[in-house]
This record gives C-alpha cells, sequence and structure tokens, in this order.
C-alpha cells in the first residue's frame, strides 16, 4: 500500500499505488464547525453523529478498517448507537494531552508555523480532530500534525498501521495530501513519520464508511452483530432490558452448557478453598513454609486501607452534602446473569 524509507531522523511515507487527486480535492463536500472541549459529552456527540448522520472520528477509523488492538468493528458500533457511552481516559491519553504542546513546539521547529484548531473538519461521514495544521499564504491547508507519545513503538519502525489509518482519515476531512505525525517514541527520542495521503486506501476507508454507518442509520447493523457479541457488550448494547421471551431448543442448549461450566467452576472453586484451608492449618502462626532450606510459601498478615463511610458522614453531618455530591463518583450500572 505505501513505500517506507528513513532519513535524518524521519520517516517517509510514499504511497505506491496513487490515483488521481480529484476525488480528494472535491472541497463542496467538506465543512468545518465550532470544536468542544476535548473529551466533553458533547465532544463525544459530535464524532458520534452529524445532520442525522452516524460520522466516525479519524481515531475511530482503525477501529472502522479492522486493525486496532483495542476495539473490534462491534465496540465502535455500540460507541455509535449508545449515546451515554463515554470513554475513560487513561494514563496514555493524559500522557499524550500533556506532551501535546511541547510535540508541537519541536514541529514548528521543523516545519514553521503550526495552527491549533478550535474547529473540527467533516468530509461526509469522516469527522477529524486535529492537534495541528498548517496553511499556504493562501489560506489552503496543506498539512495536518499529529501528536504522538508511545511506550510501544521506535521511530526507526514502520509507520504503526493505526496512525496510518488515522492521518489518512485527517487528510481526506482536510483536503490536503501530506500529514506528519510528530513523535516521542519509546527512546524517549523526537522525530517524525512523514506521510502521503494514499487515495486507493482513502476510498477503501470511505466505501467502509459509508457502507457501516448506513447500516447502523437503518438498523441493519445490528443483525450482522448479534452472534458475536460479548457479555460486556450486550451490556453496553442493550443497558435498559425490559419484558421476556420464549427460548428455543437451541437456545437452551447453550444455557445448559453455560450451566454445567458454571457448576464445574463452583465445584474447582471449593477444591481451591479447602486445600487452601489445608495449608493454613498447616502454617498456623508462621509466617513463611520453607522446603530443604528454600522458602516455598507465606502466609503474612496485610492491611487494606479502609474506606470512607459517605452515607454514615452525610446522615452525620447533612450540612456538607451538597459539597459531597461534587465528589461523589457516578452509579455504574451492569446486568448480571442468574438462573432462576
Amino acid at each position: 500500500m505505501f513505500a517506507i524509507t528513513v532519513t535524518q531522523g524521519f520517516v517517509i511515507i510514499t504511497p505506491t499505488n496513487k490515483v488521481s487527486e480529484r476525488n480528494n480535492m472535491d472541497t463542496d463536500k467538506r465543512r468545518t464547525f465550532t470544536k468542544a472541549l476535548y473529551g466533553s459529552q458533547e465532544w463525544l456527540e459530535q464524532r458520534r453523529t452529524q445532520n442525522g448522520g452516524t460520522v466516525f472520528g479519524a481515531s475511530e477509523i482503525p477501529a472502522l478498517m479492522g486493525v486496532s488492538p483495542w476495539d473490534n468493528l462491534t465496540d465502535l458500533v455500540i460507541k455509535k448507537v449508545n449515546p451515554e457511552f463515554s470513554s475513560s481516559s487513561n494514563d496514555a491519553t493524559l500522557r499524550g494531552h500533556i506532551l501535546e504542546p511541547a510535540l508541537i513546539e519541536f514541529a514548528r521547529r521543523h516545519y514553521g508555523e503550526v495552527v491549533l484548531p478550535t474547529d473540527m473538519y467533516q468530509r461526509d461521514r469522516i469527522v477529524a480532530t486535529l492537534d495541528g495544521i498548517q496553511f499556504d499564504e493562501s489560506g489552503k491547508a496543506t498539512r495536518t500534525v499529529e501528536a504522538k507519545t508511545t511506550t510501544a513503538y521506535a521511530l526507526s519502525d514502520t509507520l504503526p498501521i493505526t496512525y496510518f489509518w488515522q492521518v489518512q482519515a485527517q487528510m481526506d476531512a482536510v483536503g490536503c495530501n501530506e500529514s506528519v505525525v510528530v513523535a516521542l517514541d519509546k527512546y524517549m527520542r523526537l522525530g517524525f513519520w512523514v506521510v502521503e495521503a494514499d487515495h486507493f486506501a482513502i476510498e477503501e476507508m470511505r466505501e467502509q464508511a459509508e457502507l457501516i454507518g448506513s447500516k447502523i442509520d437503518d438498523g441493519s447493523i445490528f443483525d450482522q452483530l448479534t452472534d458475536g457479541l460479548t457479555s460486556k457488550q450486550v451490556d453496553l448494547l442493550y443497558p435498559k432490558p425490559e419484558g421476556e421471551r420464549e427460548l428455543t431448543h437451541e437456545e437452551m442448549t447453550a444455557i445448559d452448557e453455560w450451566r454445567a461450566w458454571k457448576d464445574q467452576m463452583d465445584m474447582l472453586k471449593d477444591a481451591e478453598s479447602s486445600a487452601r484451608d489445608r495449608v493454613t492449618r498447616i502454617l498456623k502462626d508462621v509466617q513463611v513454609g520453607t522446603f530443604n532450606g528454600q522458602a516455598i510459601i507465606s502466609y503474612k498478615r496485610q492491611t487494606r486501607k479502609g474506606s470512607i463511610d459517605v452515607d454514615r458522614l452525610l446522615n452525620h453531618n447533612p450540612e456538607i452534602s451538597a459539597l459531597a455530591s461534587q465528589y461523589r463518583k457516578p452509579d455504574t450500572a451492569f446486568r448480571v446473569l442468574r438462573f432462576k
């Protein structure tokens, strides 16, 4: 799909199958709109739907194209059909946001002025939130800039496929033919991957976005998802179940199989608990058990940090209830599978 060369700390990604740039420059299908606060519910909604139709953020394109190590296509669909779904921040995203300004400054030293856009860019079903963008003297976008911090990749590595699809989506949404991924790699080195637009890949992406997006819009996507859903995906896809229905003989077979495995797990748990009791009786008041002079097992006392009984605290001090409500974690809802 693309050739890669490394020169003076820069990784140059060049498409090997370029086609006409006509489709990539259809500016009448592109628009910009004001970006909501990053990570807010409004921002998530902007990446979920526009003008009544499902859209996909550039960072979601790897999942759309089936190359994401974190989310599969079903996970992505659930994010689109469940308005209450929200992704919690983790150490990697926090690190990226803290270091992003420094990476953009590093890009400025090599490429000149980089604008921090306050708008989101859209072409059809693709929307992009950009870390940075560059314009020529006429005001035409020439390059997108994507900041990455990674503990998994080195700048000498091939461009990660997830980065490739993300910046292809950005270039399509903006209407430019080059993107720079400025990175702090796993060796704490600063450098760049330079990526050119691959128009075959972009057309493949656009077709997949239209196919999946239209199926989400008309509800037909659920007919294709049902068989492969995990329990966690079912919980997210159907957060408010109700009613009942008669089970088929085939479905009863699956339930009987689960019951059999559950019974075996319960038996194993009981056996493990009994064996553990025997070992603790052997150790009694001894911390460490040895065999032939080598430590084999320990039985030490540990202390778990206690937590505040919030309900009792508020009951005795009702005057702080308004303040405490600002720090209360939201309730977590989940479904529990039980035999009747």
